[in-house]
């Protein structure tokens, strides 16, 4: 297309062979040879947001055969990036197409955000404490899948939520530690606020390093094959990257871990805590670490807690 001598038109486009229900296209916008990924959306892209972010911007742009969504490089130096975006947005549809999903723009859309909230985030590759905590919430979405929940619905952390895990006003938060660590890391004032919960409980996933255990990918990749649909291995991978997961994320990056057990504890009065209303006036937030032999009265039958999220006995 570089070759092709530059017209009238704004971009310069050719239809990739695949997908077959969804006008996607490879360009250079004229004006300056930037390289797009173009899609022709029809009335169903109205509802798509614009965004720049990461040197990559989608926005919507009036041409003579209809409104067109591009994804267009803005900065150079991330070109390798947008070719890593391109390509993979472009995997999520064909995977959409091949499971015969009527909504192959609600696809492209959906894994588009999820990278907009992954580059939005993301300053650099996870850090090991990081990957710890994240396991400890796949363990958990683990066991709440084993028991029939719903745990896709039920995961907030993804969305930036207060509680890792929440349903119609019951909440968990998950608390991950290695090795022989007895304390938690509470981040906010918030965090172990109760008021306008049914219930409000901490899982403490308790992790030991060993050889023959799982990587964070691992366990990822170990939950994407339980799920029973296209569709919820679709949104499990966009949940996966707006919590700071790239795809194609080494096999053995991170430490390798087994669960050595999950401890609950019900966050009620009397719980060693700090909330906003009730620190000195003027303190705008505070972090803070919890010693877990201090929540023993506290401690709470695991079972029960889950069932409340559904598939419970």
């Amino acid at each position: 297309m570089a070759a092709v001598v530059p017209g009238d038109r704004l971009f310069r486009t050719r239809r990739l062979a695949g997908p077959a229900r969804l006008d996607l296209r490879v360009g250079l916008r004229e004006t300056d040879g930037a390289p797009c990924l173009v899609v022709s959306p029809g009335a169903a892209g109205a509802g798509i947001s614009s965004f720049e972010t990461g040197g990559l911007r989608l926005s919507r742009v009036a041409d003579p055969g209809g409104v067109l969504l591009v994804l267009s490089l803005e900065e150079p130096a991330r070109r390798e990036l947008f070719a890593a975006v391109c390509s993979d947005c472009l995997r999520a549809v064909m995977r959409g197409e091949d499971e015969a999903d009527d909504d192959l723009l609600g696809v492209f859309a959906a894994r588009l955000s999820a990278w907009r909230a992954f580059l939005r985030d993301q300053i650099g590759a996870l850090s090991r404490s990081e990957m710890i905590g994240i396991i400890g919430e796949l363990l958990l979405f683990g066991q709440l899948t084993d028991i029939g929940a719903d745990a896709l619905a039920t995961w907030r952390a993804p969305d930036d939520g207060l509680h890792d895990f929440e349903m119609a006003g019951d909440s968990i938060e998950v608390k991950t530690s290695l090795g022989g660590a007895r304390q938690f890391h509470v981040s906010t004032l918030d965090q172990l606020d109760d008021a306008g919960l049914t219930s409000l409980h901490v899982a403490h996933v308790r992790l030991i390093e060993s050889p023959d255990g799982e990587t964070l990918a691992d366990i990822a990749d170990r939950i994407e094959t339980q799920l029973d649909s296209e569709r919820a291995r679709g949104a499990f991978r966009n949940a996966l990257l707006r919590r700071g997961l790239a795809p194609g994320t080494d096999d053995d990056a991170g430490p390798r871990v087994r669960l050595a057990g999950t401890d609950f504890y019900a966050v009620r009065d009397g719980f060693p805590r700090l909330r906003r209303g009730e620190v000195a006036l003027g303190i705008a937030e505070a972090t803070y670490e919890l010693e877990v032999r201090a929540l023993a009265e506290f401690q709470a039958d695991g079972t029960a807690v889950l069932s409340r999220f559904g598939g419970g006995q």
